[in-house]
């Protein structure tokens, strides 16, 4: 190819290229549409799936069909028993007492003809058992057998009452007083044998039983104290329990001292959290005076009765005897108790709507169950769960507290009818909570009131405490269930019905019309609902409508509807008499439904009576849903179940969340404590056998197994204490005691210290969130302020000096001005009315004046962009993150400006061409080439004055043709005002106050008080409310089920689960005396208690902890080995630092450092001829943050999380890591030592029982708060960048205006000047220089307005780029590492742990 060709070539490409390149530019970049268009087509799918309104589309379904008729029937030998772990052998009581003839009967006929009650009460002493009825009877026989003998022999006949026709109950009465007669007998035996009547100075022994019972109970009182809960030992108990209680206070109290210090806190924070823990000192303190003083109270009263308690020595045979006259008289009243609940128990089945039956019996733990046989007392321990929950109801004994030492002496004296008996404990039934029973504290009467379907209340002197929801008997019980079935009878033509409570009535009164027997109780007129109830029911019982006893939940609709087409059969079957009540009593119903019959439809027979049915069961629902659940929160409140939510709904009574039962059980007691763990089998929904020698805390270990075994439930895992870690061979994950469950006394003083030490920390975020959203709400208030005014007389050099203080001040230091700033800027708004103008040119251009304010920290009507032109700062509300304040903080609206407070903002209206430009805008520096590349001066602009600025007026008709200066806002308001000293000085004080020596030299600190404003100020602005901060209530969460999605294995060596694993930095406080600890331990298992501080890298906590001193040993040296090689600042780096590609410790250590200026800046600067002033370094100063400060604190942090996020599990193992179970919201965290298998594939962890990981309440780390602290510096230096850069941009863009505008004027006079009439002799002597010359001025103002238009559009681009990305960009100057954190801090939110590494297998190991 030849060069000629080639050159061609090469042209036509070249040329094609630009024409190729012209074409897109054409048809794509100039036409956003086509770009959009392309795009849809090419990554736009041509399917698109359809996705269904699931609540709109059954909505439909609903309309057309009842919801009814879709319910499948159940089988009608289906029983919810078979669901249960003993299944239907075992749902009914072995043995239960006849209510009818008051006889024992062993395997009770149950079922459609039979039912029965139990009896809950409070076992007092001995009470009658199985085996004394037994011999009893067996006594009674030979009684009788002898009698007959006798009679026999003497061949006489008996006239006596034959014991023989006694039922059980009258035998074990009599039986029980023959007992006391011969033990009193016994007694005055004894005391006339010995000397024991010449001692107590008595002649005969008639009265020397009363004598010793008095004598004893006086002992008993010395030993028990007057309620059975006191006496000499208990108070010596008590002392030691606070002497203890204090030492370790004393001691919790010197770590979380260091653990303060160690957090950063001012002395005036710590002092808050120092006063907490002083209280809790003293009230330890308090506690020791107390037992002190109870103690040596106890003694007092021992060495005056020490002559009582020396008889009971020397006649010890006496004391035996008068102990079991006692027991004898507690069994005496227990038969009293069996009585009296048959006698109550048959007026609660006659009187209220239960089904009638053949058969009613009683069951009363106590007498029903022979602890003889091993096999009958281990199957009902299991089974009792289930015996209360097919119960028909629960009558509840309220009687008086036990062990009370002078209720034998009372029960002997009414026994002898001495005196009478003692009133009753309770009166009426609102006064139950208030009498705080102890049947409330027992362990087993919880599982009775949980699982009864009713409950009914009798106090100790057995009369009934009567509330009106008693008078609907299982109605209690089956409402809830009756109301999921009438949800679904949507379709009901009698619908209309409930909306009038007239109507209701009068449906209810269709039962007066017809003589029909009923049971009604009268009740109140404030209980008319009840009393409408009760009809209802009456009328469902005459219609023949049976309830079924077993349902639940998940089976209600089904059972229900089987229920109401039974009832409807029967009703309109042709054998039915129509004279029957059921029959006539349906005639009427429909009759009165007829009116409210919705639709043209034709129904039969059958269809109209199974609609009203369902009326009035509709009906029942809505009058008893609201007493129902009053009641049951009543009873919740003072029978301790409080936290049973769906129980007290009344939807379930078994299968409970493990760790709300666990927890119910605190401050109950049991008699055998191995009952703590049996009584939560029918709760819990497990069974299995007992064995009361097992121990409480191998009987909680296999009862959880079961738990975990039947349910994943994980709530089993969520328990605390590091006194309640278990001793059982793999089954460290479990707890030793139930009260693990729930906060004791010093976990609560914990946590309260905790919440107190997280609320400063997190309000001193939050209030410089605030001050933060109030500055940024100032900020960008201003420029609409500034571009609207049009008064010269405006003291704008106020706002140049607040936003240059602004700018470069740190929030501590802005905190107690911000509100004051406010009130300044807002006398600027109230006392001049400032209108915005415009001019010819900027009305051709995007309009500015109306610039929007960010709806942060600012009223809510705040002015709304052109929606034409909108301003760059638009998307100001996207880019300033607004955190979740607390809503009981008031937040602070900065002033609006450019308007009244109630002006309307409305578009600037258009000025004449007379008005003058104004040019500048207040709060920022004048724009100025110097401003790219150089530091700015902190020097204020405040006192250069229009002379010294050295930049001459460009007036209309000015003629030099030098470039004009740089446009200065300070020229066209440089007037002074009478407040100028004043409010210059206040500024000065924010900037000027400076900290001393040491570690704060230099820096900006906050003043102690905030300083007074001038007294004009303060009283045109007094209406402005200061700003006050709390911390939002943070409610904990909570879950009803935690079931765990995987699989949790339990094996005799341990539980084998899924678990997430999160590395810790472990620092243990107190170190070298647990070393001495370590070292004196007897044994590798003896457990060394102390306390240790666990940090995430992100958040860190205190707890206490106890553990194996092999393990404590080893976690030591690895404390120590972390401590030097992360926690210890490091003098030649770290590599952890090195390994962070995204850390740029220039950008983040040379902050504010001095740019070289540019030859493109230079060479502009020089064309522009833009002399330099003194002004030039007196603009708002750069505020530039600097991170050196806090870069020894951001460093350790950064360091820590690198640590923390080790991925390979190989190097933890060795470690103590936090641990829950992987995939279950509501898991909790828990320590543990992880180890590596022997496979090398395989963990095994053992946990450590530690106080409670909360991270709630978990302060965040000192080096994490100083990048968050620099990181909103940063954010607000970047703000202020933004609008200067804006606001230099529009006054570039004035200046260009202004410079066309003189441009076109000199054009304008020139070429007029040449239109005149000139002469000859004129017209020859023109001079080509002056032509020269005129063309060089021309072009060099062109040049000039070039130039300014240019540094326009870059100011422009340059304040775009930065909004768009403003929060990126002072993220990108972080570590990537702790980005994540950083937005967490930002919005408020918890400092969870967040570096998961992958859930793997990890059985508890063998202790």
């Amino acid at each position: 190819m030849s060069k000629a060709t080639a050159e061609y070539v090469t042209a036509r490409a070249v040329d094609l290229k630009s024409k190729s390149s012209a074409a897109f530019k054409i048809a794509i970049s100039n036409n956003p549409d086509r770009v959009r268009a392309m795009l849809n087509l090419w990554f736009v799918p041509k399917f698109k799936p359809t996705f269904y309104d699931e609540e709109n589309r059954y909505a439909k379904v609903s309309a057309t069909a009842s919801g009814l008729d879709d319910i499948v029937l159940l089988d009608s030998s289906y029983s919810s028993a078979a669901m249960e772990p003993g299944g239907q052998e075992t749902q009914y009581p072995v043995r239960m007492i006849d209510i009818d003839t008051k006889n024992l009967v062993e395997y009770p006929n149950i079922g459609p003809r039979g039912q029965y009650c139990i009896l809950s009460h409070s076992w007092k002493g001995r009470e009658v058992n199985y085996k004394y009825i037994d011999d009893a009877k067996f006594m009674t026989f030979n009684q009788e057998l002898a009698a007959a003998e006798a009679d026999k022999t003497s061949k006489k006949t008996s006239t006596s009452t034959s014991t023989a026709k006694l039922n059980d109950i009258d035998t074990i009465k009599h039986q029980c007083q023959r007992d006391i007669d011969e033990q009193v007998a016994r007694i005055k035996a004894l005391a006339e044998e010995s000397n024991a009547l010449s001692e107590l100075g008595l002649s005969d022994a008639s009265d020397i039983v009363k004598e010793l019972l008095s004598l004893r109970v006086d002992v008993k009182i010395l030993e028990k104290g007057e309620t059975g809960e006191g006496g000499f030992q208990k108070a010596k108990d008590s002392l030691v329990a606070a002497l203890a209680a204090r030492d370790y206070g004393e001691m919790e109290g010197e770590v979380f001292d260091q653990f303060l210090k160690d957090t950063g806190l001012e002395d005036d924070k710590i002092q808050v959290i120092y006063h907490i823990t002083n209280d809790v000192t003293e009230q330890l303190s308090l506690d020791v005076t107390k037992a002190e003083e109870k103690l040596n109270e106890e003694k007092r009263k021992q060495s005056e009765e020490v002559e009582k308690v020396r008889f009971f020595e020397r006649h010890g045979h006496v004391r035996d005897a008068i102990d079991e006259l006692i027991g004898r008289l507690e069994r005496q009243k227990s038969v009293t108790k069996v009585e009296k609940s048959i006698e109550r128990s048959k007026e609660i089945f006659d009187n209220y709507p239960f089904p009638r039956t053949d058969k009613r019996y009683l069951w009363i733990d106590s007498c029903c169950i022979n602890k003889a046989d091993d096999g009958e007392y281990v199957k009902s321990i299991s089974a009792m769960g289930e015996w209360y929950k097919n119960a028909e109801f629960c009558l509840i004994h309220l009687d008086t507290r036990r062990n009370i030492p002078k209720d034998p002496l009372v029960d002997w004296q009414v026994l002898r009818s001495t005196i009478d008996p003692q009133s009753p404990n309770i009166t009426q039934f609102r006064d139950i909570f208030d009498y705080q029973p102890e049947w409330s504290t027992r362990a087993w009467t919880l599982q009775e009131l949980v699982m009864s379907k009713a409950t009914f209340y009798v106090n100790s002197a057995w009369e009934f405490l009567p509330r009106p929801v008693d008078t609907i008997g299982p109605w209690y019980h089956l409402s809830p269930f009756v109301y999921l079935y009438t949800s679904v009878d949507t379709n009901n033509p009698y619908s209309s019905v409930l909306g009038d409570k007239g109507d209701t009535t009068l449906l209810a009164g269709v039962l007066d019309s017809i003589e029909i027997k009923c049971r009604l109780k009268e009740l109140p007129p404030e209980e008319k609902s009840l009393t409408i109830a009760q009809k209802l029911i009456a009328m469902l019982e005459a219609l023949d409508f049976r309830p079924p006893r077993d349902i639940e939940m998940e089976t209600a609709r089904s059972r229900i509807t089987q229920s109401v087409y039974i009832a409807v059969s029967s009703l309109t079957a042709s054998s039915e008499d129509p004279a029957s009540d059921g029959k006539r009593l349906l005639d009427d119903i429909l009759e009165a439904l007829h009116p409210y019959i919705s639709g043209s439809r034709q129904y039969s027979l059958a269809e109209r009576a199974r609609y009203a049915i369902n009326m009035l069961l509709k009906c029942l629902v809505s009058l008893l849903e609201v007493p129902i659940i009053y009641d049951r929160s009543y009873v919740a409140a003072f029978g301790k179940v409080q936290n049973l939510e769906l129980w007290r709904k009344g939807l379930i009574r078994s299968r409970f969340s493990t760790h709300n039962a666990m927890s119910l059980l605190s401050g109950r007691n049991a008699t055998v404590v191995t009952d703590l763990a049996y009584c939560l089998m029918g709760m819990l929904g497990v069974r299995f056998p007992v064995f009361p020698a097992e121990g409480l805390t191998k009987a909680l270990s296999r009862l959880l197994d079961e738990v975990v075994i039947s349910s994943n439930d994980v709530s089993v895992f969520n328990w605390t204490g590091k006194q309640y870690g278990s001793y059982i061979r793999g089954r460290s994950l479990y707890p030793s005691l139930p009260a693990a469950y729930n906060i004791g006394k010093d976990e609560q003083r914990k946590k309260k210290r905790d919440e107190k030490l997280a609320e400063i920390v997190q309000l001193d975020r939050y209030e410089k969130m605030t001050d933060f959203l109030a500055i940024s709400g100032m900020l960008v208030s201003a420029i609409t302020f500034a571009k609207e005014r049009q008064k010269k007389d405006i003291p704008l050099r106020w706002v140049v000096e607040i936003l240059r203080v602004i700018k470069k001040a740190e929030f501590e230091q802005l905190r107690p001005h911000v509100t004051n700033i406010g009130k300044i800027l807002k006398y600027i708004e109230t006392a001049f009315d400032s209108k915005s103008v415009a001019t010819p040119q900027a009305t051709n251009s995007p309009s500015t004046s109306n610039l929007g304010t960010p709806n942060i920290g600012v009223d809510d009507d705040a002015s709304k962009q052109d929606a034409t032109s909108p301003s760059p700062l638009s998307s100001f509300s996207s880019q300033i993150k607004t955190p979740s304040l607390p809503k009981e903080m008031p937040s602070f609206k900065a002033p609006k400006f450019g308007r009244k407070k109630t002006e309307p903002e409305t578009a600037p209206p258009k000025a004449s061409l007379q008005q003058p430009f104004s040019r500048g805008i207040g709060g920022f520096k004048s724009p100025s080439l110097k401003a790219f590349g150089r530091k700015e001066s902190e020097t204020s602009q405040a006192s250069v004055t229009p002379t010294e600025t050295g930049t001459p007026t460009i007036g209309p008709d000015a003629a030099s043709l030098s470039p004009p200066a740089t446009p200065s806002l300070l020229i066209s308001d440089g007037q002074s005002h009478p407040l100028d000293e004043d409010v210059f000085s206040y500024i000065k004080r924010i900037e000027g106050v400076k900290g001393g020596e040491g570690e704060d030299k230099g820096r900006n600190v906050p003043m102690s008080t905030t300083p007074e404003l001038p007294a004009e100020l303060g009283k045109v602005l007094a209406e402005i409310p200061d700003r006050k901060f709390s911390k939002p209530y943070k409610k904990s969460e909570e879950f009803d089920t935690m079931i765990s999605p995987n699989p949790i294995i339990v094996k005799n060596s341990g539980i084998e689960g899924l678990f997430d694993i999160q590395r810790v930095v472990v620092s243990m406080a107190q170190p070298e005396k647990l070393r001495r600890q370590v070292r004196n331990a007897v044994s590798p298992h003896q457990k060394i208690s102390g306390w240790c501080v666990i940090s995430t890298g992100f958040a860190t906590v205190m707890i206490s902890f106890s553990c194996p001193q092999s393990i404590l040993a080893k976690e030591l040296d690895i404390v120590q080995a972390v401590d030097d090689k992360v926690l210890k600042e490091k003098s030649q780096g770290t590599p952890n630092d090195k390994e962070d590609p995204n850390r740029d410790d220039s950008q983040i250590n040379q902050r504010g450092a001095q740019k070289p200026e540019t030859a493109w800046q230079k060479t502009l600067k020089d064309r522009l001829k833009i002399p330099k002033s003194d002004n030039d370094d007196k603009g708002i100063g750069s505020g530039e943050p600097v991170f050196n400060e806090f870069e020894a604190e951001g460093n350790k942090v950064s360091r820590m999380i690198m640590f923390v996020q080790e991925s390979d599990l190989t190097k933890v193992a060795g470690e103590w890591v936090l641990a829950r179970f992987s995939g279950v919201p509501g898991a909790k965290w828990f320590l543990c030592y992880l180890e590596l298998g022997g496979s090398g594939r395989d963990f095994y962890g053992q946990r450590i029982p530690t106080d409670e990981i909360d991270f709630h309440n978990a302060s965040p780390e000192r080096g994490l708060l100083k990048y968050w602290e620099f990181y909103m510096m940063e954010k607000k230096h970047r703000l202020c960048s933004i609008l200067q850069k804006q606001m230099e941009s529009k006054d570039w863009g004035n200046l260009k205006t202004e410079m066309g505008q003189n441009l076109a004027k000199r054009i304008t006079k020139e070429i007029s000047g040449d239109g005149e009439e000139k002469g000859d002799s004129e017209a020859d002597s023109d001079d080509e220089d002056a032509e020269s010359s005129l063309l060089k001025d021309l072009g060099g103002m062109a040049l000039s307005m070039a130039g300014a238009g240019l540094i326009q559009q870059f100011y422009e681009w340059r304040a775009e780029r930065l909004q768009k990305s403003l929060s990126a960009d002072v993220l990108k100057k972080f570590p990537a590492h702790i980005q994540t954190a950083m937005e967490a801090l930002d919005d408020n939110q918890d400092l969870m742990p967040s570096s998961m590494l992958l859930p793997l297998p990890m059985p508890s190991p063998s202790q």
